[in-house]
């Protein structure tokens, strides 16, 4: 992340891997509360995991519990790093009291040979049902702001809801100028100092008349966070941000088109590297007006510029 891995604290947001099964053992007690509010995150995509050494892998139909009755329910505790190749269980991992029997509160689970089983056995274990009893009184008590550290609590929520209007008028600057196709950066990156680029200078511009702004630049020229969010690195995050969510837009609407063509082109760079623009042209079904557009997907590095190589 860039900036420097800015966490989810009083001066900060929310951090990338706070989801991370891994991370779970160092959390702070804000970063638990946010955590437990939120739940374990899945990746609905994966179905299954990696196979091992004995054809045998994981199987996202273990989320589901069958009960005596053929009643269905989801198993909202477990959940499956695709890294690790490994399952685990959110609460007790969590929430755990000293050294918890069995690899789902520690280290992972990977024998799937006997995961049903296990997962069996762990769910109506003693420390199990305690630990599902802690996260589900502590996210109730989390939504309905009846927390021991409510005024704490009412702190935090107001800092994160200032952090989500920065972020967003940030990147608003960031699609602005990009779409203007104009340049981001001078030959200065910091504030009120000459040459220091557009968007910088688009910071300067709103913190005028936008409190929200203006209340972040006074923390950043003051030294009151470290974190600004309005370095080089950032700037780059969200661009390639922005870059993936239009790509992915446009794959959408020619998957929906079915049909479509590709053009290719190439140009020397000006250190005289090939490169090959990447088109896609394709029929947009997907509003009232019918249309044929192409779309620019990126350019593509050329060592071979024969009809075969390219």
């Amino acid at each position: 992340v860039a900036e420097g891995n800015v966490a989810d604290n009083i001066n900060n947001s929310v951090q990338s891997d706070i989801f991370d099964p891994r991370t779970w053992d160092a959390l702070d007690p804000t970063m638990i509360d946010i955590l437990a509010q939120s739940g374990p995150k899945r990746d609905p995509s994966i179905e299954h995991g990696r196979t091992d050494k004995f054809g045998r892998r994981f199987s996202a139909l273990s989320y589901t519990r069958v009960l005596s009755n053929g009643e269905k329910c989801d198993r909202e505790w477990l959940v499956y790093n695709k890294d690790l190749d490994k399952v685990f269980c959110f609460c007790c991992k969590l929430f755990r009291k000293g050294h918890v029997r069995g690899q789902l509160a520690n280290d992972g689970f990977s024998d799937w040979h006997h995961l049903i089983s296990r997962l069996k056995e762990h769910e109506n274990g003693r420390e199990h049902v305690t630990n599902m009893s802690t996260w589900y009184d502590l996210r109730f008590r989390l939504e309905k702001n009846q927390t021991i550290d409510k005024v704490a609590q009412q702190e935090l929520e107001k800092e994160r809801e200032h952090w989500r209007k920065v972020l967003l008028r940030i990147l608003l600057i960031v699609k602005f100028l990009a779409e203007h196709n104009i340049a981001f950066r001078g030959s200065n990156s910091k504030l009120y100092q000459e040459s220091n680029g557009n968007f910088l200078g688009l910071i300067e511009m709103l913190a005028e008349f936008d409190p929200v702004i203006k209340e972040h630049v006074d923390r950043t020229t003051n030294d009151k966070i470290r974190d600004h969010y309005l370095g080089p690195s950032i700037q780059n995050e969200l661009i390639n941000l922005l870059a993936a969510a239009i790509k992915s837009k446009i794959i959408e609407k020619v998957k929906e088109a079915k049909y479509f063509s590709v053009l290719l082109d190439c140009t020397p760079d000006a250190s005289h590297q090939e490169q090959m623009s990447l088109i896609i042209r394709y029929v947009n079904a997907s509003s009232t007006f019918v249309s044929i557009e192409e779309s620019f997907l990126g350019f593509l590095d050329v060592n071979d510029t024969t009809g075969q190589g390219l």
